[in-house]
């Protein structure tokens, strides 16, 4: 996905972040977080409420990192770039965003 549809529509605070770390120029956030889905079917409508656990990945010009403390993680957008703040550090996001 872009980055766009990322900052639009997830809210990393609503994030459980689990591990944050960067290898190789890929920034990793392995988080767990709520989904809520309603079913259509046959007049039926069932819904599946579940926590899911994925792992967001980023593409960053950065070194090696593994982030111990996470206080306040967020993605912030600046003239047309994308930034992950992490402990008051700013890191600059590029490409797309994978999700494995």
């Amino acid at each position: 996905m872009t980055l766009e549809f990322f900052y639009n529509n997830y809210d990393i605070s609503d994030i459980e972040i689990k591990k944050l770390y960067i290898k190789n120029n890929q920034l990793f956030l392995v988080g767990k977080y709520n989904v809520y889905l309603e079913l259509i079917a046959n007049g039926y409508r069932p819904e599946m409420n579940m926590d899911v656990d994925k792992t967001f990945v980023f593409n960053v010009s950065h070194e090696n990192h593994n982030f111990t403390k996470i206080n306040n993680a967020k993605i912030i957008k600046k003239d047309n770039n994308y930034f992950i703040v992490i402990n008051d550090i700013e890191i600059e996001l590029s490409g797309n965003v994978d999700i494995i």
